[in-house]
């Protein structure tokens, strides 16, 4: 037995407990088949070295989710999430295939309501990092100049900063969909109500050494103020625009600053 059948079988195994109506079948094949797609798209990453060596350079990914039905999220959690069970079954892939690992590799797994155009058909995203840990990121603040967030001012050291409405988002089952790392608090009063719940989000591209911020589809758009200008964030696309220390982000009719602060 191959080792992707191996783990189509024990998928089929723990979904069988959740799927016990022979119309469900489809349903488990479905989740059978993202998790095949995830493992074969992570494997295409592997690169050739001299005499045959074969490496994996990204030690962080983060696997973003899109469930076809609502009703289906806890058949997507149980395959990809717990016990960091898709972490888990990558590094096997990985190993099995005598591929070497980045010592501190880690993924992270989020459910999403939406996806970029081009991708959400397929049902996930990946994002590749090469950076090796976080002493490599630099420092970010986030100062909140209008608007009401839990704290007036943020320091992170993180690879995605979440920006959004409320600190947990719940989806109508009241199943956590996404934590906002800087969360305005939910009003009936502009400027926290013309910010979405999963409005936008920063990432570091470890590649160029930059940040760059991305809306989510958010319903009243994301911009960059620079020296005067204004700079549009792509709505839902993965595209985004890149931040300079000193930008001011409008996110609706809220506002805050972003500052790279270093690495120590």
């Amino acid at each position: 037995m191959s080792r992707l059948h191996e783990f189509e079988r024990l998928i089929d195994d723990k979904l069988r407990a959740l799927f016990r109506s022979p119309v469900q079948e489809g349903e488990r094949r479905e989740v059978i088949e993202v998790h095949r797609a995830i493992l074969e798209e992570v494997a295409s990453r592997v690169e050739t070295m001299p005499r045959g060596r074969r490496i994996f350079a990204y030690p962080h990914l983060t696997v973003r989710v899109l469930p076809a039905d609502p009703q289906r999220r806890r058949a997507y959690e149980v395959v990809f999430a717990e016990a960091d069970a898709l972490q888990r079954d990558i590094r096997t892939r990985l190993q099995e295939e005598e591929v070497e690992i980045p010592e501190r590799f880690r993924v992270d797994v989020e459910f999403v309501e939406e996806l970029p155009e081009g991708v959400g058909e397929r049902g996930f995203d990946i994002s590749y990092d090469r950076a090796a840990g976080t002493s490599e990121l630099p420092r970010t603040r986030l100062l909140i100049l209008h608007g009401q967030a839990e704290h007036p001012d943020y320091i992170f050291r993180k690879r995605r900063i979440n920006l959004g409405r409320l600190g947990n988002v719940l989806d109508p089952k009241q199943r956590l969909v996404r934590r906002n790392d800087v969360a305005f608090r939910d009003s009936q009063d502009a400027p926290n109500s013309t910010v979405s719940r999963t409005h936008a989000h920063i990432e570091f591209d470890a590649a160029s050494g930059e940040f760059r911020i991305y809306d989510d589809h958010s319903a009243l758009g994301t911009t960059v103020l620079r020296e005067g200008e204004f700079v549009n964030v792509p709505r839902g696309t993965s595209k985004g625009a890149a931040l300079r220390s000193g930008d001011e982000i409008v996110l609706g009719q809220a506002r805050l600053t972003f500052e790279v602060l270093g690495p120590s």
